[in-house]
């Protein structure tokens, strides 16, 4: 008797695991960009410090949310001196943006994959965005392409940066 309480209370722990918060893995999540700079190249970098939480079962899509945030200052192209232009007030405005979060408001599935809708806040801008995501070993990988004029980042002039912005999103829970 005791061995089947003891086990149904592993099941149950299991069950409640599954549906609560997961915690991310600050040290193997990544937010990876690429950009076209002068109309010819394409600068390449990544964000890290991702933090926040994420409740999601593949089971129960419907109750699943994503509340995260990566840390602006992080922003990081292997050249400072353009890193340091971008932190600055003509770009994102570390200083006084110091995050870049998104708010899920929905999740569905979307064939193999998974669509993910919600609120991406960047240099004090909300804007609705979708992301495809692909769920595997408690990794989420998603990708999504964000206009940096709808955040009113850099100048209006698409010349120098481009407008549009590959992102690709490595998100892993524990």
């Amino acid at each position: 008797m005791i061995r089947r309480l003891m086990l149904l209370a592993m099941i149950i722990g299991g069950i409640h695991f599954t549906c609560s918060s997961q915690n991310i893995n600050t040290e193997k999540s990544k937010i990876e960009f690429r950009v076209a700079n002068l109309g010819a190249n394409k600068v390449k970098g990544n964000f890290s410090g991702m933090k926040g939480s994420v409740k999601f079962d593949p089971k129960k899509i419907s109750s699943a949310s994503f509340d995260v945030c990566i840390d602006a200052t992080t922003f990081n192209t292997r050249m400072k001196k353009r890193d340091k232009v971008v932190k600055g007030e003509k770009y994102l405005d570390v200083v006084n943006y110091p995050e870049i979060c998104f708010k899920s408001t929905g999740v569905s599935r979307n064939g193999m994959s998974y669509k993910l809708t919600g609120i991406l806040t960047m240099h004090g801008e909300s804007k609705d965005v979708e992301i495809i995501f692909n769920y595997s070993r408690q990794t989420f990988t998603g990708k999504l392409q964000i206009n940096r004029l709808d955040f009113k980042v850099g100048p209006q002039s698409g010349v120098l940066v481009g407008k549009i912005i590959d992102v690709t999103i490595t998100c892993v829970i524990e």
